[in-house]
């Protein structure tokens, strides 16, 4: 079980730990996590961030988007049902990306996510695209 240090804060920080034993904050409170968690693919967006770029981190939640689009072409109506049902606003994913890339980059010094004694790695990922194969 992942364990979450931090400093005292007025807000509940939200973050992630993954089985690839990358850790970070996605948000500072549970309405924006779960808004990028429905509008986002949030975990290849960091994986392929350019370790942590906004940049190339937008230039990859476009193509996840896209791909995600020709799988499921009611993706749109979905989240806006699920916003609904929550609610919660529907937030573009340029807005969605900013959000994430900010709140990711401030993990460190303020919070810290490990499992016994070994802390968990940056939340972004080197590489800018895949590197086999091409986006899906």
């Amino acid at each position: 079980m992942a364990r979450i240090s931090c400093a005292p804060r007025r807000t509940a920080a939200w973050l992630f730990a993954s089985s690839e034993g990358e850790g970070g904050l996605i948000a500072d409170g549970l309405a924006g996590a779960l808004e990028i968690i429905i509008g986002l693919a949030r975990r290849d967006c960091l994986t392929f961030s350019g370790g942590g770029d906004v940049g190339v981190m937008q230039s990859s939640a476009q193509r996840l988007e896209r791909s995600l689009v020709r799988e499921n072409p009611q993706v749109a109506e979905e989240r806006a049902a699920v916003a609904a049902a929550l609610p919660l606003r529907v937030v573009p994913v340029v807005g969605l990306v900013i959000r994430l890339q900010e709140s990711a980059s401030r993990t460190e010094p303020d919070y810290v996510v490990a499992e016994d004694v070994q802390a968990y790695d940056s939340p972004f990922g080197e590489y800018s695209e895949p590197r086999l194969g091409s986006w899906r």
